[in-house]
């Protein structure tokens, strides 16, 4: 993860924005004698909370896991979700 202190990521505020947003990589920012913090796309963050979500209950995350080792065992089905499964349309 990139980082910049605070005085460099203050003065160039705009600038480390549209790149956190462009790479979508999150920034670390850190300032001497206090705690760093994390400067990341709102939409990063919401995947990552959507993600801790999912994989919150043990239930859940076995099967999201069970279903990636299918697939990586080439056990999976492909689907155009486009298209009505009954009709073949």
């Amino acid at each position: 993860m990139a980082d910049v202190g605070f005085t460099q990521f203050r003065a160039n505020l705009a600038n480390h924005f549209d790149e956190v947003i462009r790479s979508r990589s999150p920034l670390l920012v850190t300032r001497q004698g206090s705690e760093s913090a994390v400067v990341m796309a709102a939409s990063e963050w919401e995947r990552v909370q959507e993600t801790l979500h999912l994989l919150g209950s043990r239930n859940n995350a076995g099967k999201l896991f069970g279903a990636i080792a299918e697939l990586d065992a080439g056990r999976g089905v492909e689907n155009d979700p486009t298209t009505d499964i009954e009709d073949g349309a």
